[in-house]
C-alpha cells in the first residue's frame, strides 16, 4: 500500500469533496483584531494552510454574541472587551473581511468552515457565564479561572440565542464560507446542556434523557440547515468521552449523543474530549500524561501508544452513526493514517501540528514525510500573550501568524555568513540564510549539533514533550541544505574571523549557566549545567537522548538520595521533577519570589501540582549562605536555615554570554548575537528559534 493512502483519499462532507482527509481543526488563532474583525494575519496563516495542502479548514471559536453585551470588563477576567481575540459572526460588518479570507483560502483549492460557538462557563460574564443550569463557584466541576460561576438560561433567553446563531450561520454563507460546525463540546455553553456535569435542568432541555440535552444542539442543527440550503455544510463538535467527574460523559453515553445529532441532520460528527478537576484538560488531549498522569486517567495510558485518547469514542460512533466521524488528537499523521486504515474515522483534523508546518499534507503527498517540521507538544501555542502581538507563537515555527513577514525569499546580494554555535538559533539562522542564497559556514565547538537540545530531552523525556523532533529537523533539513557547511570541534576565534573574512556573523553561543556567589559552590557536592553538559556530552553522542533519559530511571551516577535543586524557574521546576522521578529527595531552594517562569501555563499549572503531591518543597526567597559537604545554609525571613543534602545541582536560569560577540562585533560588516548568549527574555527554544530565522531574514 502507498504510504499515507488514507489521508490522501477525497472524501465527501455533504454535497462537497474535499481533496483529501486532512483539515485544519478549530483551534482559534486568538489573533482576531480588536472588535473581532478579520485582519491580515489571520489572512495570512490561513493562505498558508490552504496552499499547504489541506483540504478544508474550521475556523475556531467564531462568536455569535457582541462581547460588549457579555464580557463584564471590571470583574477581572481574561479578556476585555477591547482584547477579545476571537473572530465575530454577530454583525454584518464582518462580512467583507470573512469574504476575502474566503476568497484567499478558496483560491488555494480547500474550503472553510466557521466554528460557531459561545464561551459559557469559560469567560466571566455580566451577571454569570452562561450555562444549561446555575452553578456557584463550590458546584464548578474545575475551580476559577477554568470555571467561572453560571447562570441558567431561561426557555426566552434560549429562544433568542438561537436567533442569533442562525443569524450568524447566515452571515457565514453571505460572506462565501462552505458551512458551518456547531460547537457542542469541551466546557462551552451548547456542551452545558448535553453533559451531566453541568445540566441540573428540569424541562425540556434538561438532563433527564439524551433527547432532552442534545435537543437544543439539534434544533441548531435542523435550524441552520432550513436558513442555509442543504448545500451549506452544517457539523457538529462533540464530546465523545470526558474525565475527571462522577458524571463525565461515557463513551456508551457519547455514542447516544451521536445518533441523535446524525439524526438531526449533521453532515459530519467531530469528536473531541475533555477533562474536569483541579488543574483540567480542558480541549487539550495529550498534555494528561505530564508530568504523570493524574490517579483517574492511569487507566488510559493505554491510548498513548495507540493512537491517541480521543479515537476509542470516534471509533465507537463511527459504528453507530451515517454521517462522516471526524478524529483530532494524534501525535503524528502516522497514528492518523491507522486510525483512517482501521476505520475508527473517516477525517483526520490537525490544529498545532499544522501551524508548526502548514506544508505537510503537501509534504505528505510528495512523498518527503521526513521534512515535516512536527510540533512539539510543548504547550508554547497555549500561552497567550495578550500584551504582544500576535498573541500565540509557536516554538518550531518563527512564521506562524507572521506568515508574510518571516516568509523566506531570496536574497538581493549572496553574502559570506559566519554562525558561531549549533543550536536551536544557530542552526535556525544557518538554514535560512543559506536556503536565501547566501554562503553559510556553521561552525560548533562541541562535537554534537544541538548539544542544550538533547541535555533538555535527557531531562524532559519524550513521554509529552517532542523536543527529539525538533532536534531532528533542524539537524537534517541544516545537513541537506545546499550552501550551508557544517563544522563540528570547531573553535571561533577573531583570528579565525580575520582568515575568513566573512560579510556577516551570527553568534549564537548560548548564555552562561552561573551558580550562586557563596562560599564552597566549588565543592564536589555541587553539580552545574556546564559540568551536567561536559559528563553528559559523550554519552549523547553514543547513544541518544531519549536512551539516556531511560537508562537513567534504573542509576543515576554521581547524585545521591537527598537532593537540592537552586532554582525554581523553568529550568529548576523541570530538574526536580526529573530527580523525583527517579527517587530522590528533592529540595527547591529559589532567591527570588516567582516559580516556574518560562514554562508555559498548561506545563507550569501541572507541573508545580506534580511537585506538591509528590513531596517537593519549594522555598522561594532565599538567600544562599554557604555550602559544605553534608548541605546548605540559607537564610528565609531573617532566619538561618541548615538543609542537608547529598548532592546539591544548580538549575538556574542562564545569563548573557556576550564576551565572544564583544571580541568579534567590529571584525566584520554586520555582526548580530542571537538566542541565549543576549540572556533573560531569549533564553527558551522558541526564542531562538524566532531570533534565528529573523536575524538571516535581515542579511
Amino acid at each position: 500500500m502507498k504510504a499515507y493512502e488514507k489521508l490522501l483519499e477525497p472524501i465527501t462532507i455533504g454535497t462537497h469533496q474535499w481533496r483529501n482527509r486532512m483539515v485544519k481543526a478549530p483551534s482559534s488563532a486568538m489573533s482576531w483584531d480588536p472588535g473581532q474583525f478579520c485582519n491580515e494575519r489571520i489572512i495570512g496563516l490561513y493562505d498558508a494552510i490552504s496552499k499547504g495542502g489541506a483540504s478544508a479548514i474550521i475556523l475556531g471559536g467564531m462568536i455569535c454574541d457582541d462581547p460588549a453585551t457579555l464580557i463584564d470588563d471590571a470583574d477581572g477576567g481574561v479578556y476585555t472587551v477591547e482584547t477579545y481575540p476571537l473572530g465575530g459572526l454577530y454583525d454584518d460588518k464582518f462580512i467583507p473581511g470573512l469574504s476575502q479570507l474566503a476568497d484567499a483560502v478558496h483560491g488555494n483549492g480547500c474550503e472553510l468552515i466557521a466554528q460557531i460557538f459561545q464561551n459559557g462557563a469559560a469567560i466571566k460574564t455580566k451577571g454569570g457565564a452562561w450555562c444549561s443550569s446555575t452553578l456557584t463557584a463550590d458546584e464548578l466541576p474545575s475551580p476559577e479561572p477554568y470555571c467561572n460561576p453560571t447562570r441558567g438560561l431561561s426557555l426566552e433567553e434560549i429562544e433568542a440565542f438561537k436567533e442569533r446563531y442562525f443569524a450568524a450561520a447566515e452571515r457565514a454563507k453571505k460572506a462565501g464560507l462552505d458551512g458551518i460546525e456547531v460547537h457542542a463540546a469541551n466546557g462551552y455553553f451548547l456542551l452545558s446542556f448535553v453533559s451531566r456535569v453541568w445540566n441540573h435542568r428540569d424541562d425540556q432541555y434538561g438532563c433527564q434523557s439524551v433527547e432532552n440535552r442534545t435537543r437544543l444542539v439539534c434544533e441548531i442543527i435542523r435550524g441552520v440547515k432550513e436558513r442555509c440550503g442543504e448545500d451549506f455544510i452544517v457539523g457538529v463538535r462533540t464530546n465523545g468521552q470526558e474525565y475527571g467527574h462522577p458524571d463525565a460523559i461515557t463513551i456508551e453515553e457519547g455514542v447516544e449523543i451521536a445518533k441523535f445529532y446524525d439524526a438531526a441532520g449533521a453532515d459530519y460528527i467531530s469528536v473531541t474530549g475533555y477533562g474536569y478537576g483541579p488543574v483540567p484538560m480542558q480541549f487539550a488531549l495529550d498534555y494528561w500524561m505530564y508530568p504523570s498522569p493524574d490517579e483517574d486517567m492511569k487507566q488510559f495510558l493505554d491510548r498513548l501508544d495507540g493512537e491517541g485518547l480521543s479515537i476509542p469514542p470516534a471509533a465507537a460512533i463511527k459504528q453507530a452513526v451515517s454521517a462522516p466521524v471526524f478524529g483530532v488528537g494524534f501525535a503524528t499523521p502516522e497514528k492518523a493514517e491507522a486510525a483512517l486504515e482501521k476505520g475508527e474515522i473517516d477525517l483526520a483534523m490537525f490544529a498545532r501540528a499544522l501551524w508548526a508546518d502548514p506544508d505537510m499534507p503537501n509534504k505528505i503527498a510528495e512523498g518527503a514525510p521526513e521534512d515535516i517540521r512536527r510540533c512539539n507538544h510543548c504547550a508554547t501555542c497555549d500561552e497567550l500573550r495578550m500584551n504582544e502581538t500576535p498573541h500565540r507563537r509557536c516554538r518550531v515555527n518563527p512564521a506562524f501568524l507572521r506568515e508574510r513577514e518571516m516568509a523566506v525569499v531570496p536574497a538581493e546580494t549572496k553574502k559570506k555568513v559566519l554562525v558561531v554555535g549549533a543550536g536551536a538559533a544557530g542552526l535556525e539562522a544557518a538554514r535560512v540564510a543559506a536556503e536565501r542564497g547566501h554562503e553559510v559556514t556553521l561552525c560548533e565547538k562541541e562535537s554534537v549539533l544541538a548539544l542544550e537540545l538533547n541535555l533538555a530531552t535527557m531531562v524532559k523525556g519524550t513521554v509529552c514533550e517532542n523536543v527529539p523532533a525538533l532536534i531532528d529537523w533542524l539537524t537534517s533539513q541544516a545537513k541537506k541544505t545546499p550552501g550551508l557547511t557544517i563544522k563540528t570541534k570547531t573553535t571561533v576565534t577573531p583570528d579565525f574571523v580575520r582568515a575568513m573574512k566573512p560579510d556577516a556573523v551570527i553568534v549564537a553561543t548560548g548564555g552562561v549557566y552561573g551558580a550562586p556567589d557563596v562560599p564552597g559552590i566549588d565543592l564536589g557536592i555541587v553539580s552545574t549545567v556546564p559540568q551536567l553538559t561536559r559528563l553528559a556530552e559523550k554519552p549523547l553522542k553514543l547513544f541518544g537522548a531519549n536512551a539516556i533519559n531511560k537508562l537513567s530511571q534504573i542509576a543515576l551516577p554521581g547524585i545521591g538520595k537527598n537532593c537540592v535543586v537552586l532554582g525554581a524557574q523553568i529550568e529548576g521546576v523541570q530538574g526536580a521533577i526529573f530527580l523525583r522521578k527517579r527517587g530522590k529527595n528533592v529540595t527547591v531552594l529559589e532567591d527570588l519570589d516567582t516559580v516556574g517562569e518560562g514554562l508555559p501555563p498548561r506545563y507550569k499549572s501541572r507541573s508545580l501540582k506534580w511537585l506538591r503531591e509528590n513531596d517537593v518543597e519549594t522555598i522561594t526567597g532565599v538567600e544562599y549562605r554557604s555550602i559544605d559537604k553534608r548541605g546548605i545554609t540559607y537564610v528565609k525571613d531573617g532566619e538561618e536555615r541548615y538543609l542537608k543534602a547529598d548532592s546539591i545541582l544548580v538549575f538556574k536560569s542562564p545569563g548573557s554570554g556576550l564576551s565572544l560577540y564583544d571580541q568579534l562585533k567590529d571584525l566584520a560588516p554586520e555582526v548580530y548575537p542571537i538566542g541565549a548568549c543576549q540572556g533573560p527574555g531569549s533564553t527558551l527554544m522558541v526564542d531562538a528559534v524566532g531570533q534565528g530565522r529573523a536575524v538571516a531574514l535581515k542579511l
